[in-house]
């Protein structure tokens, strides 16, 4: 097995572990069970916003210092700060409690880029980014499926009342232990993109064989045949001086690409509109199945289904060596639309049933766009 492939194992099992959180699709319709009723507006104008606000902010702080402590740290964070939001549900939570989780709750979301920058950072070839991330992704829209598919099943058969759902915040209590063994168990990463920095090689110019170089008149060779000596330590990390240049140096290349600014203004607000109505889609739902009587909520099983579909689509794309540098833009800008047009038919739409089927088709397409906008900004990169 080849070390890049270790690495994937490594992170996948990472991601799997992270997504074991079967109370989520269920966490509104928890918080209308307890004895202290929450209500729906209670939640998607005091509690919600908090977690919306202040997200932005964390993700530029934890990118930064997930650079400066080599990822490991972050992963270990993610998975406490996990733990610290599903405990706060355990009894019976006031809204000063939910709002307290919301910022743990966005720590947890917001170190989710460390586990993908961690793979970055151990994988050297970059041929080998596209099928890395594919894997990646897929795990964590099936560990995501086994997670639902365990909350639909406890609250459909084992447990239907308050209890099943408490059992749903031990077992997502579990799964954010588990996640944080796991980070403990990883191989750390040695260097990272802007801090710590791999020191230049000295080079021994005494062993060099001329004879044998001026023969072979290649490159490589002359390489192989250089004895490179390191000092102490062949860590070096960069002053803040350093640091902030090479941040700047990076900004402007990246908000001077075209492309890449393009790019980037996609993922950021796709990723953010696609959260927002993960969240906000229970509130419907709630809605929907206190109309109709006949209803009952499937949330888990259709949060499942969807995360079978989209692990197939997602995987199934990283395996396609497609131009996505210049067919993508123009299959994400129109499906984009599509994606538009659904959330207007899913907002005034007032059937459960078909509240799930937009969103089935949502959730899939938009997984989809975005490994294909991964891979199209890759191409962009690798190409620079």
């Amino acid at each position: 097995m080849e070390p890049w492939e270790k690495v994937c194992i490594h992170v996948s099992m990472y991601a799997i572990l992270r997504e074991m959180r079967p109370i989520d699709p269920f966490y509104v319709k928890y918080l209308s069970q307890l004895p202290k009723q929450i209500t729906e507006e209670t939640i998607g104008e005091e509690v919600y916003p908090i977690g919306t606000y202040i997200n932005v902010f964390f993700v530029v702080i934890v990118f930064l210092v997930t650079d400066y402590l080599r990822y490991k740290p972050i992963m270990i964070i993610n998975g406490i700060s996990g733990i610290i939001y599903y405990s706060l549900l355990l009894g019976s939570p006031t809204t000063m409690k939910l709002k307290i989780g919301q910022v743990f709750q966005v720590i947890f979301r917001a170190a989710e880029v460390a586990y993908y920058t961690y793979m970055f950072a151990q994988i050297k070839n970059k041929d080998q980014y596209q099928i890395a991330y594919s894997r990646v992704r897929a795990s964590v829209l099936v560990g995501k499926c086994g997670s639902g598919l365990l909350s639909q099943v406890v609250i459909s058969y084992l447990s239907p009342n308050l209890t099943g759902y408490i059992y749903l915040i031990y077992i997502s209590i579990f799964g954010m232990v588990l996640t944080t063994i796991w980070s403990l168990i990883i191989p750390p990463v040695k260097f990272s993109l802007y801090f710590y920095k791999q020191k230049e090689p000295v080079i021994n110019f005494e062993s060099i064989d001329t004879k044998k170089i001026i023969q072979n008149k290649v490159i490589e060779p002359f390489r192989e045949n250089i004895d490179r000596t390191y000092t102490q330590n062949d860590l070096k990390k960069l002053k803040c001086s350093e640091v902030i240049r090479k941040l700047w140096l990076d900004f402007k290349v990246s908000y001077t690409d075209v492309n890449l600014l393009k790019w980037s203004v996609w993922l950021s607000l796709s990723l953010c509109g696609y959260i927002m109505i993960g969240q906000y889609i229970q509130i419907l739902w709630q809605k929907l199945e206190k109309q109709d009587i006949n209803a009952h909520l499937m949330n888990a099983a259709v949060d499942s289904l969807t995360t079978i579909l989209s692990a197939v689509a997602t995987y199934s794309t990283g395996r396609i060596n497609g131009s996505w540098d210049k067919y993508g833009e123009y299959l994400i800008a129109i499906v984009s639309m599509g994606l538009g047009c659904i959330l207007i038919v899913l907002s005034s739409n007032k059937s459960l049933n078909w509240s799930y089927g937009y969103y089935i088709i949502f959730c899939c397409t938009y997984q989809t766009m975005l490994t294909i906008s991964r891979f199209t900004s890759m191409d962009y990169i690798l190409r620079s």
